[in-house]
């Protein structure tokens, strides 16, 4: 068997494994999980992979092209780092997809936000256009 063989059949029992990691370890390893194809049943939690970035699967549904990660946060959320926004000084990067959190500081076009009022999903909106109901800038 040859080292490419002997990868392409360890890659089903890598994947397996990489179900227990937390989403911490998982944001550093986010190569072990599958990557998002069209036409696969996802499961509710399931992780999977989309450009590098990390996403759950919100709710359980065949994919569909069009129906990108980035595309339907209904479907999907981005997984990120415990602990960031927890101060100004370490704003979660704001990408247009994503659910916001009361409490913790945004950042789009080097301006950071405090979030005043959770989301409850995830929003699309530019954050400057969602200052008083969402976020205040933080000064």
């Amino acid at each position: 068997m040859t080292p490419q063989e002997k990868a392409r059949a360890l890659r089903p029992i890598i994947e397996k494994a990489a179900v227990s990691l937390t989403d911490d370890d998982a944001l550093d390893a986010v190569e072990l999980f599958p990557a998002w194809v069209a036409g696969i049943w996802y499961e509710v939690d399931q992780r999977i992979r989309y450009e590098n970035k990390l996403y759950r699967v919100r709710l359980a549904h065949t994919s569909q092209e069009g129906w990108e990660p980035p595309n339907v946060p209904a479907l999907f959320a981005e997984v990120e780092k415990p602990g960031e926004g927890d101060t100004p000084d370490n704003p979660i990067p704001y990408d247009g997809n994503m659910e916001l959190f009361e409490g913790k500081y945004y950042s789009q076009d080097g301006v950071t936000y405090i979030c005043i009022r959770s989301t409850g999903i995830p929003v699309y909106n530019p954050l400057a256009d969602l200052v008083g109901i969402y976020v205040e800038v933080v000064a």
